[in-house]
């Protein structure tokens, strides 16, 4: 944050929740019947500027900015992955969420992300969203586990939600690091 010729940082103290669900135990949502005609893109080996488009519009509220600050090769490393699957809600012909599956490790698929545009929000894309996931996970056969993890940076309702859907918190943790808000990071391509 600039405040005259000085430039301060602001720290952020937050709770990182690690949550698990075995595949046994998913029960999908029952959504309403007109959300469930909508598209989902799957892009194995998406460039680099389409996530961080969907990263940065889904995140830029909750302090997303991991991806913002690595080496482009270590992104695009982790996207051409054959493993890491991005999917993209589509509705009315643009992308409005996404959420990525990762299935590197045996037996386990980590929901690395999971997010919808604002307007997308509280109107069930979310669950239509899970389900979606949840689908594509059984239908591999092999994954026994889901994980995922969210923070008390992220929306409100990211907890309760995952809850919800069957995640139970395997452990909890305290993180801090400085703030970059609404900083050059979200403006464009800077470090990536």
């Amino acid at each position: 944050m600039r405040t005259g010729n000085t430039i301060t940082s602001r720290v952020l103290n937050y709770e990182v929740s690690y949550l698990s669900l075995d595949t046994e135990e998913i029960n999908y949502y029952q959504v309403d019947s007109s959300l469930k005609e909508l598209l989902f893109l799957e892009s194995i080996a998406p460039p680099t500027s389409y996530f961080l488009y969907l990263y940065r519009t889904v995140g830029k509220k909750y302090e997303w900015t991991d991806w913002l600050a690595a080496e482009k090769s270590v992104l695009e490393k982790f996207l051409s992955n054959e493993a890491v699957i991005l999917y993209s809600l589509v509705f009315d012909g643009t992308p409005r969420g996404f959420f990525v599956l990762d299935f590197r490790e045996p037996f386990v698929c980590d929901l690395a992300y999971f997010g919808l545009f604002d307007e997308m929000i509280g109107k069930g894309f979310g669950k239509l969203m899970m389900n979606r996931a949840f689908k594509i996970i059984v239908d591999r056969g092999e994954i026994r586990n889901i994980t995922v993890n969210t923070n008390t940076l992220d929306h409100f309702n990211a907890l309760p939600f995952y809850k919800k859907s069957g995640f139970k918190v395997l452990k909890v943790e305290q993180h801090s690091r400085e703030a970059w808000g609404s900083s050059e990071f979200f403006e464009g391509e800077k470090n990536v």
